[in-house]
This record gives structure tokens, C-alpha cells and sequence, in this order.
């Protein structure tokens, strides 16, 4: 991710502070070396050539003072002190050069060292060292610049530096035309400083204003430097070459020379702000652009909530890794357990709060490791030189942190997470992500809020998984996998049928006989039980429409298993309603039977009411697994219940719990329901029913689960007596039947 955003970042060209350093360092030396001069009654160094003007040591004195000005360091403390002090002397200085007309120049004499090399070499060569007025107010700007500059103008700044360049571009221009008003303007040692002083001044606000766009290292900002530099040189050079008035043909030549310096000073100013103007609005949007660019790596690369690595780049992040990181790498993967209920109880804002609180507790666990989003509440740390150990010591602390409870609205609320951990030893070069997944899979399967470590029999396991889901698919499209088998229920009196429980059974083509517990529990998994509870709802109406062909009205009621997850997919009454009128079989001859968790949905309960209303028949299966309460049964749309094979088993080994079984028995009679004891495996246990008076038996005591035809021979068949019933028992209270 930093490589990437490093590589669209602007480098900005030259290197201001390094630039600034250079012309700063560059003026001193040159004024220290004019002072030197002057000292030492050595000419030529503060004249470098004959024929050119000398460097006055008073216009030295001033560069010294602005250079200290310049010269970058901090900006708070002792530096800035000596700064201001610096650039207050240059400006009194530079003040009392130009009030000589007006106040005479004897303060000026007093304040210019070393007058007498001054006064010795104006008797020995008859001509004065002076100090140009246009030098002093191009060093007036300079100090005007620096000001501003301080008081954070970086505009004024920049056009007060610029204005003293254009000056030096008119004397420079002059000089080179052999003009004699510009002979004496400026010391090549002078031009040399101020051009520095102001460059390192343009370039002490290089960040802002217009000078950001001109130091850019960006494509506007190289064509303009280009533009800058080769216009400033072409004029300058025509310009000599006009003014030095050669005998070129045809090349009408101005009269005036002063009049064409000061035009080409206009024109050249015109360029340098044309070319300015357009360079920073191209700059402006050069950089929207990069900006945008860096956006949109970011939303690629991060996730936008909670600022943790994507999925994908988390993947890119694993092709790049080097074969030795490879080797001792290690994955994790984390899933909140029960994140859902945060968005439905308190909203998506605070289940999104809670997610950030996740991402920062996986940081600090993850101690520098890479941590990525991969998923709504699943996240993924990658490490690339952990150990088997410490992987799973890093996935126990991602445990415990996740564990604590979070503040939300002024509540405690806590989350649990499953943790899959694979190491690149455990995986023999299997991929580290899909290994994790697999036992992040495996610890959501044992019930969540643990951590599992991948094993090979896991990749078995989740392949076999996955390939099951698959032929489930086809299974639903075909016709010949899935079917039906019925168990009886019976009623404990007289052992006359009361109703048979249709229960789902898949032959697959290859594995043979899938248990139900195994596939109905992956397509609750997998969002297909509500295509699976269509196809069985299906099968059983077909079978109810060939026993009423074959006995018309004598066939028994038929139980439908409906999972919860059926009527939060789609409308189950109606599409039974739709399948009934199909074959014209009445509502009455059905029963829905529904687990206790049906119950807690409210959008269950009002379709449970709205088939009480068309004529089914509601039964409670298992009654007791799960959390059910007693103070429930009269608000339920119940027309039976069916006690799990739990109650039998434990009243027929404890007198409490046989207490607690007849006790359910006789509420359940008092609501006007029937009861049905479920798991009648033995004698014993249908006479413990017989005797707390249940109206039904289930259980392989009565019959197993029969296919179809072996159901038929089962009703027809000879029984005179059950064999359930050759040891009689006190007859149960008698209790309203099935119609």
C-alpha cells in the first residue's frame, strides 16, 4: 500500500530546502568575499573584470544581512531571533541608501566600512565605487519579500522576489546591449547575490501560492520551468543582439534602445505571468487528479469503514509475498459470532461502531501483522514469520480481545468471535486463506467463540461439504433423489392410527442413504432449506393425492416438518394453499409441525394464525429442547404438542422428572391440546405415556420410518391386537381427537 501511494505522490522539483540552502550559502560567500576585498585593498576581488562596475561594500553588508535571513533552520527560539534581526538591518540599511537625496550622505559614508579602500581606489583610478539606486531598491524588495514572507503573505512574497528579478533582467538586459544608462547599473558580484537571495526566496515559499505549482515535480510544472527559462533566455539574447544594432538585412532596428530594454521587460513579465497563471490551473488540476487516483487506490486497498486492508489487496498482498515468508507464514481468520443481533436490536450505525471497536482491538492484537476486512463481520491477520505456536497464542489473545464487552448506547454488550488459524507448516503448500477458512469453519460448526487450528482432515471435510452442496443443487432438480417416508403416530387407547409424519430422505446417487440430520442442517446452512422444504411440501401433497385416488377419505393425517427458515424465505401457507387446490385436497387433513424457535419470529406466528384459519393444523415438535416456557403454550396457535423423547427417558429414571412429565401432560389437556410422547422405543416407555395420560406414541416401539408402499402394507395388515398393547394399563382421560 505505501509503495503504491508513494509512486502517484509529486515529487516536487528542485529540492527547495537544498536549493534555498545553495543561493543563501551561494550570497554570503560572494558578500564575504566583497568585504574580504575591500579589506584588503585587493580590487579585483570585488571587481572581477576591468571594464566591469565594482561591488560597493555597503550593497555587500546588505546581502550578508538578507542571506542571514534566509539562511533555513527552525522558526522558533534563537534562530528566528537572529532572522528578524538580520532582515530589520538589511531594511534600515537599505533605508538609509535611499534617503541620501533627501537627508544627504553622510550617515550613508558613516555607515559603509572600509571607506578608505573605497577613497584610495577612486584616487588611483579616477573612478568611484558607487551603490545604484536600483540596487538598493531591488534589495528593498528583497527585504519587503522576506517580511511578508514572515508574516505568512507567500504571494506578496512571491511577487516582491519577482519584481527584483525583473529588475535584474532589465540591468542584466541594458548592460549586455551596451547601453550607457545601464554601464554602471549592478556589479557582476551584485546581480550574482540578488539573483540567489531571491531565488532562495521564491523557494522558502515553494509550497504555496503560485511557486507550488512552478516546483512541482508534476507534468505542468516541468513544461513550465521549460517555457520559463527558454523564453527569459531567447528575449535576452534578441534583445543584445537588437540594441547591439548588427547589420542584419531586412531586421527593422529600433531607434531607442532604453524604450526596447523596458518593452522586452514588459513582454518577459507578460510571459513569466501567462505562463504562471496557466501552469498552477493546470497544476490545480493535475493534482485533483492524483488526488482522485489516490482515492480510488485507497477504496481499492482499504476498507472504507474501518481503514483495514480489502480482501483483494489482502490477496495481492499474499502473491507478492517472497517464497521464504511463504514458507512460515501464517493466516487467520476471525467471525464475530452473532453480529447480526447488534444491527437488529440497535441499528446499523452502532453495529458499524462496533465493527470500527473490532478493527482497533485486531491492530493492537496483531502487534504490526496485516489485518484486512474480508468480509461484513470476517476479518483475516496475516503474519509472515510466526510460528505454529505463536500463531495460536495470537489467535487466543484475538479471542479474548474480541470477548470484552462493548459500549453501545450506554450498554454492555458482548460478542464472541470463531477463530480459524493456518500456519504454512500445518498446511503441506496448501493456501494459507482457504486452510484458515476451513477451521474458522470447523469452529463455527462446534458452536463459535473458540479458536481451531487447520488439520488435513478439515480440507477433507470442507471438500466433502462443498461437493454435498453441489449434488444437493442437482437433487432439488431432479426427481428421483429426494422422497418421503412416513412414521406412524398412534393413539395410546386403542392403537388406531392418529396421523403419519412425512420425513425427508435423499438417496444420492453415490454416497447412498444421506442422513436427514446431515443435509437438511447444510441446507439451513447454505440458504437452501427453503427450496428443500418446497420440494418436500411437494412430495408429501403428491403422496396425499394417490392415498385419497387409492381410499378416498380414509387416508390419515399427514405432518409437515417446516423449518423457521422457510417462513422468513417466503410465504409457506400460501404456497401450500396453491398446492392443496392443485388436487383439490382439503386444509384439515394436514398438520404443520414447527419447533419452538418458530415461535420468537413474529412474521411465523401471524402465517401459523393465518393457517390455523384455513384449516391446518399447528403442532409443536420437540417441545422442551430448546427454551421453551410454559406460559407460551395458551399465546401459541397450537392444536398439539410432541414432547421430545427427553421427557420419557428421564421420567422413566427419575420420580421428579416423572412428576414434572404428567404435570406438561395435564396443562397441555387443560389448553384443549392433544399430547404426543415422541422416541417410544420400549414397553416400559408407552406404558409411562399410557399412564401420564399422553394421547399419541411415536417411536420404533410403534413403527420405523416406511417408504410409501411399505406404509400401505403396514396400515393393511392384520392387527387384531397391538403388541403394544397386550399388557393393559389404566386407560388415559379421554381427550377431544383428531378429526
Amino acid at each position: 500500500m505505501h509503495s503504491a501511494l508513494t509512486a502517484t505522490r509529486r515529487v516536487r522539483w528542485p529540492l527547495p530546502r537544498a536549493a534555498r540552502v545553495a543561493g543563501t550559502a551561494l550570497a554570503s560567500v560572494l558578500a564575504l568575499w566583497v568585504l574580504l576585498g575591500h579589506a584588503m585593498h585587493a580590487p579585483w576581488m570585488w571587481r572581477p573584470m576591468p571594464g566591469l562596475p565594482g561591488t560597493h561594500p555597503f550593497t555587500a553588508l546588505c546581502l550578508l544581512m538578507l542571506a542571514l535571513a534566509l539562511v533555513p533552520g527552525k522558526t522558533t527560539g534563537l534562530p528566528r531571533t537572529l532572522a528578524r534581526i538580520a532582515v530589520t538591518t538589511a531594511l534600515c540599511l537599505v533605508s538609509v541608501r535611499l534617503l541620501v537625496p533627501l537627508t544627504g550622505d553622510g550617515l550613508f559614508a558613516a555607515l559603509t566600512p572600509f571607506r578608505g579602500a573605497l577613497e584610495a581606489q577612486r584616487q588611483a583610478t579616477g573612478h568611484a565605487v558607487a551603490m545604484p539606486f536600483n540596487v538598493a531598491w531591488t534589495l528593498l524588495l528583497l527585504c519587503l519579500g522576506e517580511i511578508a514572507r514572515r508574516m505568512r503573505y507567500p504571494l506578496a512574497s512571491q511577487l516582491l522576489a519577482t519584481a527584483a528579478l525583473a529588475m535584474l533582467f532589465v540591468a542584466l538586459t541594458g548592460y549586455l546591449g551596451g547601453l550607457s544608462v545601464f554601464k554602471g547599473a549592478m556589479a557582476p558580484w551584485t546581480v550574482a547575490g540578488i539573483a540567489s537571495l531571491a531565488l532562495a526566496l521564491l523557494l522558502a515559499t515553494s509550497r504555496r501560492s503560485f511557486m507550488r505549482a512552478l516546483t512541482a515535480g508534476s507534468e505542468p510544472g516541468r513544461l513550465a520551468r521549460r517555457l520559463l527559462g527558454s523564453t527569459t533566455l531567447v528575449l535576452a539574447l534578441g534583445v543584445w543582439l537588437v540594441s547591439r544594432r548588427l547589420e542584419y538585412p531586412g531586421i527593422p532596428l529600433p531607434p531607442d534602445g532604453v524604450l526596447l530594454v523596458y518593452q522586452s521587460a514588459f513582454i518577459i513579465a507578460l510571459i513569466w505571468a501567462v505562463v504562471t497563471l496557466v501552469t498552477v490551473r493546470a497544476h490545480r488540476v493535475d493534482r485533483a487528479r492524483g488526488i482522485a487516483e489516490r482515492l480510488t487506490q485507497r477504496a481499492a486497498h482499504r476498507d472504507a469503514l474501518t481503514g483495514l486492508l480489502t480482501r483483494n489487496r489482502m490477496m495481492s498482498l499474499r502473491r507478492s509475498a517472497t517464497p521464504a515468508a511463504d514458507a512460515c507464514g501464517s493466516e487467520l481468520l476471525i467471525d464475530l459470532d452473532g453480529f447480526r443481533a447488534v444491527n437488529e436490536a440497535f441499528g446499523p450505525e452502532e453495529g458499524d461502531r462496533v465493527l470500527v471497536e473490532v478493527a482497533t482491538r485486531l491492530r493492537a492484537a496483531a502487534n504490526g501483522a496485516r489485518v484486512g476486512r474480508i468480509g461484513g463481520d470476517e476479518f483475516a491477520i496475516h503474519c509472515a514469520d510466526l510460528s505454529a505456536e505463536q500463531a495460536h497464542q495470537l489467535g487466543q489473545a484475538v479471542g479474548r480481545s474480541l470477548a470484552r464487552p462493548y459500549e453501545v448506547r450506554g450498554r454492555s454488550f458482548r460478542l464472541a468471535a470463531s477463530v480459524g488459524i493456518a500456519h504454512a507448516t500445518e498446511t503441506a503448500g496448501a493456501n494459507l486463506a482457504q486452510a484458515a477458512d476451513q477451521a474458522m469453519y470447523v469452529a463455527k460448526a462446534r458452536g463459535g467463540n473458540q479458536t481451531v487450528a487447520f488439520a488435513h482432515a478439515m480440507h477433507d471435510l470442507r471438500k466433502q461439504e462443498v461437493e454435498l452442496e453441489q449434488d444437493l443443487h442437482q437433487a432439488l432438480a431432479s426427481d428421483d433423489e429426494l422422497w418421503l417416508s412416513f412414521q406412524p403416530v398412534v393413539a395410546v387407547a386403542d392403537g388406531k392410527l392418529m396421523a403419519v409424519e412425512s420425513l425427508a430422505r435423499w438417496r444420492h446417487p453415490r454416497l447412498g442413504a444421506v442422513p436427514p440430520d446431515r443435509f437438511i442442517a447444510m441446507a439451513e446452512r447454505k440458504r437452501l432449506i427453503a427450496a428443500l422444504g418446497r420440494k418436500l411440501l411437494g412430495l408429501a401433497v403428491e403422496q396425499a393425492a394417490a392415498w385419497e385416488r387409492a381410499a378416498p377419505g380414509r387416508w390419515p393425517v399427514i405432518n409437515l416438518n417446516v423449518s423457521p427458515a422457510q417462513f422468513a424465505a417466503g410465504d409457506v401457507v400460501a404456497e401450500l394453499l396453491a398446492l392443496l387446490a392443485q388436487k383439490n385436497l382439503p386444509a384439515g387433513r394436514f398438520c404443520l409441525e414447527v419447533t419452538e424457535g418458530v415461535f420468537a419470529d413474529a412474521h411465523a406466528v401471524a402465517a401459523l394464525e393465518r393457517a390455523r384459519r384455513h384449516g391446518f393444523m399447528v403442532a409443536m415438535d420437540d417441545f422442551g429442547v430448546g427454551y421453551s416456557t410454559l406460559a407460551q403454550l395458551p399465546r401459541m396457535p397450537l392444536t398439539s404438542v410432541k414432547l421430545d423423547r427427553s421427557f420419557i427417558v428421564n421420567a422413566g429414571e427419575s420420580a421428579g422428572d416423572a412428576a414434572v412429565f404428567r404435570a406438561i401432560v395435564e396443562l397441555a389437556h387443560a389448553l384443549k391440546l392433544l399430547v404426543v410422547a415422541e422416541g417410544v422405543e420400549t414397553q416400559a416407555q408407552f406404558d409411562l405415556a399410557a399412564r401420564c395420560g399422553c394421547d399419541g406414541v411415536q417411536g420404533y416401539l410403534i413403527a420405523r420410518p416406511m417408504a410409501p408402499q411399505e406404509f400401505d402394507r403396514w396400515t393393511t395388515g392384520a392387527r387384531m391386537v397391538p403388541p403394544w398393547l397386550a399388557s393393559p394399563v389404566a386407560p388415559p382421560v379421554a381427550q377431544p381427537g383428531h378429526s
